[in-house]
């Protein structure tokens, strides 16, 4: 059981509303179990909690009569096991005490070589965002690209799936013949990198299908250990802010921060930020660094770097995204 002290003020409520107002308030959530019973919350400063029970089995008959059915407590029970309660009861913590040791502290680092003046992700090879869950397969354009070879021998697929969940898996590479993944439930792909062997040999490729099927839709560039994705997706259950951004180019580029955030059901995307690095010689330099403020992120909320070179001749450009997230 929670226990609040008598200087808390406690809002109590269903873990719909419960659940809404935490998104908001982007705190930890923290529980008990009693076995029987649920016991949530979260802090809102010092004085001021949110709380809300979910019961494991039967519903006591007086909640049951104040409208609160069976039914619903078992749906809510649910979605709490699935997406809330393995991320919960971590320090509670503030922004204000972050510091560069804290593994709450995530950095992402961008990297392109432009040669047109498309709006794009900032990566290597590009990004296509997936409508959907499945497995896939990955492949080299380069024989050396496994463990015979002089090339990468295995890479690391860091994802969620389409509920939002983070997993990974590691692939032997096998050169130009394509290597199923064992998961089936690959969507959204947060890092690809090389973690054993040498710099890619060849462009190694996530295709949309098995067998080397379909397109690529990420991947790691010749000469590199990383795809250098500036981006990242929020699994469900956490919550954070934006805590900088930066970037550096040889030519014009715009730069847009972008977000997006869950409204009920809905996810849309969203400006929140937007910085123009303009009227450089090539060949040239600029760079900026911008350190952000009250912006807050909830769970599955996707945050990224994108830019829009203003030209369509050679572009280097690279950047850095910082968030923290609990």
């Amino acid at each position: 059981m929670i226990q609040f002290g008598a200087s808390v003020t406690v809002i109590s409520s269903f873990w719909t509303a419960f659940k809404a107002t935490q998104l908001r308030k982007t705190q930890p959530i923290q529980y008990d179990d009693d076995g029987t019973t649920y016991s949530i919350c979260f802090f809102d400063g010092a004085v001021l909690a949110y709380s809300c029970s979910i019961w494991k089995g039967e519903v006591p008959w007086a909640v049951v009569s104040s409208g609160y059915s069976q039914v619903q407590n078992d749906a809510d029970k649910t979605d709490f096991e699935t997406s809330y309660k393995p991320n919960a009861n971590q320090r509670v913590t503030y922004l204000t005490a972050v510091g560069w040791n804290d593994p709450n502290v995530i950095r992402r680092f961008g990297n392109l070589t432009a040669a047109s003046a498309n709006e794009v992700l900032l990566c290597a090879r590009g990004y296509t965002e997936q409508s959907s869950e499945a497995q896939r397969s990955v492949v080299s354009t380069s024989a050396q690209d496994a463990p015979a070879g002089s090339g990468a021998k295995k890479v690391r697929i860091t994802y969620l799936t389409s509920l939002y969940v983070l997993k990974t898996e590691d692939v032997t590479l096998n050169g130009t013949n394509a290597v199923n993944t064992v998961a089936s439930d690959i969507r959204f792909i947060e890092k690809f990198q090389v973690i054993q062997g040498a710099a890619a040999a060849g462009a190694i490729k996530i295709m949309t299908a098995t067998v080397g099927g379909g397109s690529e839709f990420c991947g790691i560039g010749v000469g590199t250990y990383d795809a250098f994705l500036c981006h990242h997706y929020v699994p469900a259950g956490k919550t954070g802010y934006v805590y900088a951004w930066s970037g550096s180019v040889s030519d014009d580029v715009n730069f847009k921060l972008l977000g997006r955030t869950l409204y009920g059901e809905n996810l849309v995307d969203e400006h929140w930020d937007l910085l123009n690095l303009a009227g450089i010689t090539a060949p040239g330099f600029s760079s900026f660094s911008r350190q952000l403020y009250a912006v807050s992120f909830g769970e599955k909320a996707y945050i990224r770097v994108n830019v829009v070179p203003g030209q369509g001749t050679t572009t280097v450009i690279r950047g850095e995204l910082i968030v923290w997230e609990q």
